[in-house]
């Protein structure tokens, strides 16, 4: 009887615990559908009293904490890359390497049938917008005032990478390793960046209006020496355009 209670109880506890992570996932997919409709009409969610520094002061933190809870923590996603990784050499010898490509596979998950290595490259001015370059090795790679707007950049490594000036206005770069890398007037405005690394970034002027950030990012963003500035093409101010300045956003002391 007492076994029989106990598997009674087992489960009860996973039914409801299945029901709670449906109802964070659905109010997460509901955020996230919210956010990119507003880029699909043509909204700016500013505009409509949306902005990310208005729903953090007015204490609207539903949707935001609810992809957070659904989400592995910035630490948790970036722990991996604590660890050394074995890049392969890279093939100079490719006259069609530095170029842009869609993945054809899973971009969910960001596989491709083959490596996309855009280590070194230098592809700045160029286009990019729309692309599926989810997955792809960009580190060291020369990417200034390239246009990301509406790409997916999903799971991108690109430690020391430049992308000064370069518009991810709209883009999907969640999971991307930024360490390290030059963002100097770059404009992340309505992009989603949730569990991606800026540690040691440089990110002078850049613009993050209405950015879909995680609060692990905010705290390592906000305690940047170098988020300070504004943009140049936006106007927006660096510091103020992240909520820096709202205390305990997210539930994390800033500074």
């Amino acid at each position: 009887m007492e076994i029989a209670g106990r598997r009674r109880s087992e489960m009860r506890r996973s039914r409801f615990g299945t029901s709670a992570a449906a109802s964070v996932a659905l109010a997460a997919l509901a955020a996230l559908v919210s956010l990119r409709s507003l880029a699909f009409l043509g909204l700016q969610p500013s505009a409509v009293g949306q902005s990310r520094r208005h729903i953090v002061a007015s204490g609207g933190l539903l949707g935001a904490l609810a992809v957070e809870a659904w989400m592995p923590s910035a630490a948790e996603a970036l722990g991996s890359r604590d660890r050394r990784v074995a890049y392969p050499p890279i093939n100079k010898n490719d006259p069609n390497r530095c170029e842009w490509r869609n993945s054809q596979i899973a971009q969910a998950s960001a596989q491709r049938d083959k490596l996309y290595d855009l280590r070194e490259c230098n592809l700045s001015g160029s286009n990019a917008a729309d692309k599926d370059v989810a997955g792809a090795l960009m580190n060291k790679g020369d990417f200034s005032n390239v246009n990301f707007e509406n790409a997916v950049l999903t799971k991108v490594l690109a430690t020391e990478g430049c992308f000064e000036g370069a518009n991810f206005k709209n883009a999907v770069a969640d999971r991307m390793d930024l360490t390290k890398a030059n963002l100097k007037n770059a404009i992340f405005k309505n992009a989603l960046l949730t569990t991606s690394s800026f540690e040691e970034a440089n990110l002078e002027g850049a613009d993050f209006t209405d950015a879909f950030l995680d609060s692990q990012s905010v705290r390592v963003i906000c305690n940047n020496p170098t988020m300070k500035g504004t943009n140049p093409v936006t106007g927006a101010d660096t510091y103020l355009s992240a909520g820096c300045d709202i205390q305990d956003a997210g539930g994390i002391p800033l500074r």
